[in-house]
């Protein structure tokens, strides 16, 4: 397990550990951890040393480097990855987005261009297959530290409606996106949330792959499909994918 000082160190350094194979089967980021397991016992020293020979390279951390350079190389490092991007089209018609927008003290409208207009990172997976939770990519752009305790192709992808297509482009343009602030979670979580259900929680936005419980507050509803065991891919967000939200119109009822 890697102890990360925040959240874009977690991303970045889970990107590079990627990389050590055989020894490492699998790479886990967390919100401020990278866990990293190993093939089996016999791979775990070789796999020890190889992680304690990347951190010592810096980035994301070297000893003697001043903390602003180390939060300038993690940020280039992040940016210059190769991300898929996906846009999922969204109905802003949660039961929460009025109370949302009136804990930001923005009208609904103004929240819905605020989240169409961040560009979203899928930082790390949990909760349910295929269930992500995505950070304002301005929050991976600063770090510190990295201490032990003993990407993928481009291309943009758009979701909604009956699946998956590949297109050129997606999303808001324009001037820079005002983040959003911390939005508290439910005092008391739902027994059931319907699957496509777009939440906020903290400072994070989610999409329920499948009907839960759960306590964010709800703020739209996509038709893309989180999670499909017979795809041969079943998640359709990977780690360090770019998502973006595009407002869509009400449900057709005759589909």
């Amino acid at each position: 397990m890697l102890d990360c000082a925040d959240l874009a160190e977690a991303v970045a350094l889970a990107g590079r550990v990627e990389h050590l194979r055989p020894e490492a089967v699998d790479v886990v980021a967390a919100a401020r951890t990278v866990l990293v397991t190993a093939r089996d016992a016999s791979a775990v020293p070789a796999l020890r040393r190889r992680v304690e020979n990347l951190l010592a390279q810096g980035p994301p951390r070297h000893p003697a480097q001043d903390p602003g350079e180390v939060a300038q190389d993690v940020a280039q490092e992040v940016a210059q990855a190769a991300v898929r991007e996906v846009v999922l089209d969204v109905r802003y018609d949660g039961p929460d987005l009025a109370a949302v927008a009136d804990l930001v003290g923005v009208s609904t409208e103004a929240l819905v261009r605020r989240h169409t207009s961040i560009t979203w990172r899928a930082a790390f997976g949990g909760f349910a297959p295929g269930f992500f939770y995505l950070v304002d990519e301005r929050e991976l752009e600063g770090s510190a530290g990295v201490r032990s305790d003993g990407g993928g192709g481009a291309g943009v992808g758009s979701a909604g409606g009956d699946g998956d297509a590949i297109e050129g482009g997606g999303g808001s343009s324009g001037g820079v996106a005002e983040p959003l602030p911390s939005v508290p979670r439910l005092g008391s979580p739902r027994p059931r949330v319907p699957a496509g259900s777009v939440g906020l929680a903290d400072r994070f936005c989610a999409v329920y792959p499948g009907a839960s419980p759960g306590g964010w507050r709800l703020v739209g509803t996509t038709d893309a499909v989180l999670w499909d065991s017979d795809r041969p891919d079943p998640a359709l967000l990977a780690p360090g994918d770019r998502v973006r939200f595009r407002a869509a119109g009400p449900r057709d009822p005759t589909r």
